[in-house]
């Protein structure tokens, strides 16, 4: 599958590249930074499938799409929403919003390939496609965060604090979005404000976890996938 990425963030072509690396069958034809480019790179290689910005300069994204008279299959990759009721009117097959988890993005290649009447392959991926490290909105720009270096999340109203060993890192971004994105089994959600990395709890007394001489309670909801988690009866 030719894959055409268009984007004028370097770091957003680059998850997407990447994530098309993990996929058989899927390969970048060509990586762009704005709408002529991608034009220009159109006419000289078949392109299958475009994964699309939608605020870029010179040419957005819906406007460029608007100039083709016989499109490919596109899926729009954006950081914001309110575009999707605009997006799915264009056909786009999918409509994937800012960070990207490899789940979501894996999801919207089954979905190519559904319109495209092809048999997709088994969806479960091997453990060692796991990613080791998600996204995070911070400032106005995407910013990696290692799984391992995570000791524990808390909720503060639309906002996350992720505690890492060294630092803090405050993200634009409630904890349900980012629990969306999560894919190691050792990073979990123990209560309605907090997820946590299992392999940092030092303690566990009764209903609290002790991580980094912090107390984190547990929710009731919580306890039982959190005892299965941790192997304990």
């Amino acid at each position: 599958m030719n894959c055409l990425v268009v984007d004028d963030e370097p770091l957003a072509r680059e998850i997407i590249e990447t994530y098309l690396s993990k996929i058989p069958g899927w390969q970048v034809a060509a990586s762009c930074i704005n709408a002529i480019e991608a034009y220009e790179a159109m006419m000289r290689t078949p392109v299958d499938v475009i994964f699309l910005d939608i605020q870029m300069p010179i040419i957005s994204g819906i406007d460029f799409l608007r100039t083709l008279k016989q499109p490919p299959l596109v899926v729009f990759t954006t950081a914001y929403a309110e575009h999707a009721v605009t997006g799915f009117d264009l056909h786009a097959v999918d409509y994937l919003v800012k960070p990207i988890s490899f789940e979501r993005f894996f999801q919207a290649t089954q979905k190519v390939m559904e319109r495209l009447q092809i048999k997709a392959p088994p969806a479960p991926l091997p453990p060692a496609d796991i990613p080791t490290y998600f996204f995070i909105k911070l400032e106005g720009r995407l910013v990696k965060v290692i799984y391992d270096e995570v000791l524990y999340m808390e909720a503060q109203r639309d906002f996350t604090t992720i505690h890492l060993a060294n630092k803090k890192l405050l993200a634009g971004m409630h904890l349900k979005a980012i629990e969306d994105m999560l894919s190691p089994p050792n990073i979990l959600r123990v209560h309605r404000s907090y997820i946590v990395n299992l392999d940092a709890i030092r303690a566990i007394n009764g209903n609290v976890l002790e991580i980094a001489g912090i107390e984190i309670p547990i929710g009731d909801h919580y306890k039982e996938s959190l005892w299965r988690q941790l192997g304990i009866k």
